[in-house]
């Protein structure tokens, strides 16, 4: 229940994580390791992806080297609560919003806070080195420079 003197959260600004805010098959997770823009804070690696949806994705690569089942439990539920408060103020492009796949690397647990920081620091300096959009298009063909229809030779 929000505080008093705080307005309820509109219904844009919800701060929930539902099913349409996860990356959860394996070839969203390739695809977007494929786009090879990835950047790191300390703990923290982060591989990003423009999307054309109106809201940013996550998804968690938590390894084994982390920690034991309940270790890496703890950070996922971190990183999703930092994201969670966090993805209305995650950076944008014309088309669309990112998907976001985050790994951590050994480390003692830090505060909601830090992770938040964390994550906004790395997914803005990734956003804005993205110099093209997503998907890319091919070049087109070069001019034919063999017989055309008006040149084929022959009687006219």
């Amino acid at each position: 229940m929000p505080a008093p003197d705080q307005p309820p959260p509109s219904a844009a600004h919800r701060l929930t994580f539902g099913p349409s805010l996860r990356i959860q098959h394996d070839l969203e997770f390739k695809a977007i390791y494929n786009e090879r823009c990835k950047g790191g804070r300390g703990p923290m690696v982060a591989f990003v992806r423009r999307n054309t949806l109106p809201n940013p994705r996550l998804g968690l690569s938590i390894g084994r080297r982390v920690g034991n089942a309940v270790v890496r439990g703890r950070f996922k539920r971190l990183v999703r609560e930092a994201f969670r408060h966090l993805q209305h103020d995650l950076p944008r492009w014309e088309g669309g919003s990112f998907d976001v796949v985050v790994r951590l690397h050994p480390h003692e647990p830090l505060s909601l806070a830090e992770y938040q920081e964390l994550l906004l620091d790395v997914v803005t300096m990734l956003a804005s080195r993205r110099p093209r959009a997503t998907p890319m298009k091919p070049e087109p063909p070069p001019p034919s420079i063999g017989p055309t229809p008006q040149n084929r030779g022959g009687p006219a």
